[in-house]
């Protein structure tokens, strides 16, 4: 059955972190705006290790504590060959709870007036009209302006022409379980470096409690043939042998730079726009970032304005990603020997100290002048 056609100014794809972000900064410009997620429920199924730093999340967005799974203060971070060491660095961060965090977002986007649609799958957009599943029927919903916020394989981007393959090279896939019934310091969310944790890659326990964590690892398919579900379930059966398994995510991270993330009368936004850093994977405050800009630039955009939403997204973004995609290609290139000469400089520079800010691009620099065989190889090629 075919219902009339519903008309809205803007309508976004998507209600992760930048689907919402957009949706609330639009909607509370007083444009009418709709936002449609395919699943039944927001934030359901987790594809997250859920971490999030507090210096690039501050500016965006206040992080409620009835979001939060857990704070952070630091990191442990062990190296290829066992040993580690430990950032302290207080209030760094937290581990959420994605599914009270996304429908938080959801919520403060209808309160600003956005009309919020589940189980409404987007199938096909022909000219101005996006066309959706819905309660068994198809629905068209005119729009002046659209935003592609509906992740990795963006279905958006390629109707309205972007190329939205990958290569091998161009993602990290990756392996995740929710593991219950461990014993892990929950202050310290753990980083671990070497090609039998996580070739091209690195493996992370982000703790969710004192007794759970997601634990996981994001390798790079040019480096191994080896499945990431193998490589973890084979370590989890070493350092958790009594670990309960209560959730399992696979999926893939970009790590790639799209040229075209706009166009007449559209933007893409986080994961759709390819925005998630190609050196740690993260994506949720990148997510949040794009959305807020795109959705101020398509109310420009409708108002018949000039928008600077390709300007922005390079300021805020995509300048810090083009450095970290130059540090991966490196990474990708090391052994586990000279990892293990990064282990150590890190060692040396924040073992026993205390730190208010990591500055990566400064930390590189560090790295490569204090291992002149690093330096010689790679220096030219990142700066």
């Amino acid at each position: 059955m075919q219902e009339s056609i519903k008309s809205f100014d803007l309508v976004i794809v998507g209600a992760g972190p930048a689907g919402c972000a957009a949706a609330y900064t639009a909607a509370s410009e007083g444009i009418s705006v709709l936002l449609l997620e395919e699943h039944p429920r927001i934030g359901i199924p987790v594809i997250c290790a859920e971490g999030i730093s507090r210096s690039t999340i501050k500016p965006y967005l206040d992080i409620k504590d009835e979001w939060v799974s857990q704070n952070l203060d630091g990191s442990i971070i062990r190296g290829p060959y066992g040993d580690e060491f430990k950032i302290e660095y207080p209030k760094c961060g937290w581990v959420l709870d994605r599914t009270k965090f996304d429908n938080a977002l959801a919520d403060m986007a209808r309160r600003q007036g956005a009309l919020v649609k589940t189980s409404a799958k987007a199938i096909g957009i022909h000219e101005n009209k996006v066309i959706v599943e819905q309660s068994g029927s198809k629905i068209s919903y005119l729009f002046k302006f659209i935003i592609g916020a509906d992740g990795i394989a963006s279905r958006v981007g390629s109707w309205l022409g972007v190329d939205t393959r990958l290569g091998l090279n161009d993602i990290a896939v990756c392996a995740e379980y929710l593991i219950d019934n461990i014993s892990i310091d929950k202050r310290y969310a753990s980083l671990i470096f070497g090609h039998k944790y996580a070739p091209g890659g690195y493996a992370w326990i982000f703790p969710k409690s004192k007794t759970s964590a997601n634990i996981g690892l994001g390798l790079s398919p040019i480096k191994t043939k080896k499945k990431p579900k193998g490589i973890l379930d084979d370590w989890l059966k070493k350092e958790f042998p009594d670990g309960v398994i209560k959730r399992r995510v696979f999926g893939g991270v970009p790590s790639t730079i799209f040229k075209d993330i706009s166009g007449k009368n559209f933007f893409l936004a986080g994961d759709a726009a390819r925005l998630s850093d190609p050196l740690s994977g993260a994506g949720i405050t990148n997510g949040i970032k794009s959305g807020v800009i795109a959705g101020r630039n398509a109310v420009r955009r409708i108002k018949g304005q000039k928008d600077t939403y390709y300007a922005e997204i390079k300021k805020e973004i995509l300048n810090e990603i083009k450095f970290h995609l130059k540090v991966r290609n490196v990474y990708w290139r090391l052994d586990d020997d000279e990892y293990n000469r990064i282990f150590q400089i890190g060692k040396k520079v924040f073992d026993g100290k205390k730190v208010d800010d990591i500055n990566i691009r400064q930390l590189v620099k560090e790295i490569l002048m204090l291992s002149p065989r690093i330096m010689l190889k790679w220096f030219g090629l990142i700066f």
